[in-house]
C-alpha cells in the first residue's frame, strides 16, 4: 500500500484544463456590481464551458481572418533591410561617410544590421557632441577628424562597433586626417569574475530551472554590491569583489549599502523596482548559503518596499495589429509560422517562453486543444480555433523540428523579440517594450469585456486574483470617468 502511494506522488501532474466547467472557485472579490452586470448566465463562474471560452476569446476576434492571404506582395527578410535603408539611412544619416559604411553591412542579417545603424547614429550623435554643432550639420570631415574618432572609441562599446571604428580609421588616414598606423581597438571594460559563492548561487538557479535572464539579473545584483562595499566599506578595502568573505558581510554592511540604494531611488538614479529586485536577489543568495552551508543570513532589516508593478499603456487597436501581421506577412522568412507565434501571444495571451516551449506533441488536432508550459513548471490546457487553429493545421504538414518555432527554446525567443521590434517599427508603432505588449493587450481586452475575474484568472494563467484586479479596474477606469461626467449638466 505505501509503495502504491509513492508512486502515485511520484506521477507527474495532470496538465490543469483552462476552459471546463469549475466549481472551486471561492475566492473573494470586488462587489461585481462595481465591475459589471451579473444579469446574464455569462456571468456564473459554474456555467464557465468550453464554447464560452472559445466565444471569449474568438467570436470576436482581435485580429481579422484575411490577414496574411496576400502571396503576391512578400519581399522575405532581405526586403528589411531595404526597408530600413530608405526609410532610416537615407533620412538620418547625412554623411556619406557613414552611409558607404552601412552600405557594407546591407547583406547582414536584419537584426545585425538594424544594430550597426544604432551604433552609427550614436556616433554621429558623438561626433555632434564634439564639434558642438547640431547633428543634421555634422558632415565627413566632422566624422574623420581624429578628436571625433577618439572620443567616439571612449564612449562606444567596442564589442559592438569595432567594424565601424576600422572602416573609419582607414578612411581617415588615407584622407590625411591621421598621418600613423590603425591603432589597435580593444575593449576597455573587462567584467570581473564572479565570487566562487555567486557561482555556486548561479549554478543553483540553473538547476532549479530560472530563465537566463532573471539568474544574470540577479547575481549582477549581487556582485555589485560586494563591488560596492569593496569600494566603501573600510573592512574590506583593498579586496577585489571575488576576494570578499561572505561570511565577514554583516547586518550593518547590508543596511549601508541598503541605504546607498534607496538614495538612488530618491535620486531617480535607480528605480523603485530595479531596487526591489537587487533587495530580493541578495535575499536570494543569503537564502541559498543558508540552506547549502548553513551560513545563517544576516538579514535583519533588510526589506524591500512597496512598489506598484503594473504600469497602465496603451494597447494596439485592431487596425493597428492587422498592419503589424501585414508587415510579418511581407517580410517574414516563414510567414505563416511566424504570424502563428505572435498570433498565440495576442489570442491567447501566451508569455514569450510558453511559446518558445510549445512543442508538436503539445498540440491535439482532434480535440483542437493546446498544452502551455507555464511559470513554475506548471501546465494548462487551452482551446485552438478559428484563425489560430487553421494556421496550426498548415504549419502542421511542413513540420520539421521538435519545438513548434525552431530547435532551441533560447533561439526561438531571441528571433521572435528581435524581429517583433523589427516589425513593429515598420509598422509605424510607438509603443514601448518588447512582446508582452500582446499578453498586456490580450488581458485588457477580456477585461474590457467584463469578463468574469476568476475567468480571466484561468484564461491568463495568473496565481493571483489582484493581478487581475489591475486590469480590470484600469478597463473600467475611463467608462466610470464618462459616466461621472455625464452627470453634470450644462446649459
Amino acid at each position: 500500500m505505501e509503495n502504491h502511494r509513492s508512486n502515485e506522488k511520484n506521477q507527474p501532474k495532470k496538465p490543469q484544463e483552462s476552459f471546463p466547467q469549475n466549481f472551486s472557485f471561492a475566492e473573494k472579490i470586488l462587489d461585481p456590481d462595481g465591475m459589471f452586470s451579473s444579469l446574464s448566465d455569462d456571468y456564473d463562474i459554474r456555467k464557465v464551458t468550453r464554447e464560452k471560452v472559445e466565444n471569449i476569446l474568438y467570436a470576436n476576434q482581435l485580429i481579422s481572418d484575411h490577414v496574411g492571404t496576400e502571396e503576391t506582395d512578400r519581399l522575405g527578410p532581405q526586403g528589411i533591410n531595404q526597408w530600413l535603408w530608405e526609410n532610416k539611412v537615407l533620412r538620418e544619416i547625412s554623411p556619406s561617410t557613414l552611409q558607404d559604411y552601412l552600405k557594407t553591412c546591407i547583406y547582414n542579417a536584419p537584426h545585425v544590421f538594424i544594430r550597426r545603424l544604432k551604433m552609427t547614429r550614436s556616433l554621429l550623435q558623438l561626433v555632434a557632441k564634439v564639434q558642438r554643432i547640431p547633428v543634421a550639420q555634422v558632415q565627413n570631415h566632422h566624422v574623420l577628424d581624429p578628436s571625433s574618432i577618439r572620443y567616439a572609441t571612449e564612449h562606444l562599446a567596442i564589442r559592438y562597433s569595432k567594424s565601424l571604428f576600422q572602416f573609419l580609421l582607414k578612411l581617415s588616414i588615407h584622407n590625411g586626417y591621421i598621418n600613423e598606423k590603425i591603432p589597435p581597438l580593444h575593449s576597455t571594460s573587462k567584467q570581473e569574475p564572479f565570487h566562487p559563492r555567486i557561482l555556486n548561487y548561479k549554478s543553483h538557479m540553473e538547476s532549479k530551472g530560472f530563465s537566463p535572464k532573471h539568474i544574470r539579473n540577479s547575481i549582477t545584483h549581487v556582485q555589485q554590491c560586494f563591488h560596492w562595499l569593496c569600494s566603501n566599506v573600510q573592512e574590506f578595502q583593498g579586496k577585489s569583489p571575488a576576494e570578499i568573505s561572505v561570511f565577514h558581510i554583516q547586518n550593518k554592511h547590508l543596511l549601508m549599502y541598503r541605504t546607498y540604494k534607496r538614495k538612488m531611488v530618491k535620486d531617480r538614479v535607480c528605480s523603485p523596482i530595479t531596487f526591489t529586485h537587487c533587495i530580493y536577489a541578495i535575499r536570494s543568495f543569503y537564502y541559498f548559503l543558508n540552506e547549502r552551508f548553513g551560513y545563517e543570513p544576516p538579514l535583519y532589516r533588510f526589506e524591500s518596499i512597496t512598489v506598484e508593478r503594473y504600469h497602465p499603456r496603451d494597447i494596439p487597436t485592431r487596425d493597428q495589429i492587422d498592419s503589424f501581421l501585414q508587415v510579418v506577412n511581407r517580410y517574414a522568412k516563414e510567414p505563416k509560422l511566424e504570424q502563428l507565434g505572435y498570433r498565440f501571444m495576442i489570442e491567447l495571451g501566451l508569455r514569450l517562453s510558453e511559446v518558445a516551449k510549445i512543442k508538436w506533441k503539445d498540440i491535439n488536432l482532434a480535440t483542437h486543444n493546446i498544452v502551455i508550459h507555464s511559470k513554475g513548471k506548471k501546465t494548462h490546457i487551452l482551446p485552438l480555433a478559428g484563425k489560430l487553429y487553421e494556421l496550426v493545421q498548415e504549419c502542421h504538414n511542413n513540420a520539421k523540428t521538435t519545438y513548434l518555432f525552431g530547435k532551441s527554446v533560447r533561439t526561438i525567443e531571441n528571433q521572435f523579440y528581435e524581429y517583433y521590434k523589427l516589425y513593429a517599427m515598420m509598422a509605424g508603432w510607438s509603443f514601448p517594450g518588447g512582446v508582452h505588449l500582446f499578453r498586456h493587450t490580450f488581458t485588457t481586452n477580456l477585461a474590457m469585456k467584463g469578463i468574469l475575474p476568476q475567468t480571466i484568472k484561468e484564461l491568463a494563467r495568473v496565481q493571483m486574483l489582484n493581478t487581475v484586479g489591475l486590469y480590470i479596474h484600469m478597463a473600467n477606469q475611463d467608462t466610470r470617468l464618462i459616466n461621472q461626467i455625464n452627470l453634470l449638466s450644462y446649459e
